[in-house]
């Protein structure tokens, strides 16, 4: 179990880097993943304005409120687990309100999941090495 929540978090790292370079750096070359499949501009749009940003926003809340209850993560892989809860919170209710259900939302939706599992698997494992 280890071994695959360290190759999971390092294939994870890579990824969202090179994400987070062609967004910021080759934005109007390259277009948004999404995009290659059922997904147009216009859904885009709005999965990003209904799912992406409200995730962004549940996770900035939460910590805001760790901060001041005086609580702080107990290991630098708590702050990718509240993320991936939030995305799939807001992913959960994008299904119920308006998100197409096709095979790139799907697949995204567990891909989610299991970052979200990994990450609490190893939050576990470095929590207790810890205390």
């Amino acid at each position: 179990m280890d071994r695959l929540i360290k190759y999971s978090l390092i294939i994870i790292g890579l990824h969202t880097a090179m994400r987070t370079i062609i967004a910021l750096f080759f934005y109007d070359q390259l277009p948004i993943a999404f995009l290659a499949g059922d997904f147009n501009q216009n859904q885009m749009d709005e999965y990003r304005a209904r799912v992406l940003l409200p995730a962004f926003f549940l996770t900035l809340i939460y910590f805001i409120f760790r901060y001041f209850s005086g609580k702080n993560p107990t290991s630098p892989l708590w702050p990718i687990y509240v993320i991936a809860v939030s995305l799939v919170i807001t992913q959960i209710i994008g299904f119920i309100t308006f998100l197409p259900l096709t095979q790139i939302t799907i697949q995204f939706f567990i891909i989610t999941l299991f970052i979200g599992f990994i990450a609490r698997q190893g939050h576990n494992k470095r929590k207790n090495e810890i205390i």
